[in-house]
């Protein structure tokens, strides 16, 4: 977290460090860019910088915690759905204002990973269990385990796609979002055919 006098300063202060540690960070990586050179091209003083941030990690955590936020924003409330097509329709537009997000944005896609699966983890969560509560209502969901346990499996299968979808986007590629809907109905169960179809 940053520290009090960091979130004293001016919103557009605010936002314009933190962009310039965004680039940084997501141009050199998370674990060379130089906290020093963060700052000068900040053009803030060290003294002022520790003022703000406990160190290079507080500014990191910061970082990501702010596009954590704005992906979490594209991304939006899961809003249900009464029937099978709409569930996909649903989770199809979710993925594409994730998709124009971080090709609108191509730092927050360089740091989605660790913010968005790392930092907005509770909020994540949340969207999952309620998809996943979904699907089960609209009988997509069939696997005979826990309620708990089919939510940490789709997340960690989103995750896997995510990170598929994000190295396509990284070089060029649009990945095929229906590559999700088979492999999450795969890992659901053995739904009925017309559980399945667009």
């Amino acid at each position: 977290m940053p520290l009090p006098r960091f979130t004293r300063l001016p919103g557009e202060e605010q936002r314009r460090i933190l962009d310039v540690a965004l680039q940084a960070f997501a141009a050199e990586g998370v674990q060379t860019a130089s906290y020093n050179q963060i700052i000068a091209a900040a053009g803030i003083s060290r003294s002022s910088a520790y003022n703000y941030f406990d160190g290079r990690d507080d500014l990191l955590k910061a970082v990501l915690d702010d596009v954590a936020e704005r992906v979490y924003a594209a991304l939006g409330e899961w809003p249900g759905a009464d029937d099978v097509e709409a569930f996909w329709a649903r989770f199809f537009e979710a993925a594409d204002r994730m998709s124009k997000h971080v090709a609108d944005n191509p730092s927050d896609l360089a740091l989605l990973d660790m913010a968005f699966i790392g930092r907005a983890r509770g909020g994540y969560v949340d969207w999952v269990s309620a998809f996943v509560e979904t699907g089960v209502r609209l009988g997509l969901v069939t696997i005979p385990v826990e309620r708990e346990l089919v939510v940490d499996a789709t997340l960690s299968m989103l995750s896997t796609l995510d990170g598929w979808a994000t190295e396509r986007l990284r070089v060029g590629e649009i990945p095929e979002p229906e590559v999700f809907r088979t492999v999450l109905t795969h890992l659901w169960g053995t739904p009925p055919a017309s559980a399945t179809a667009p």
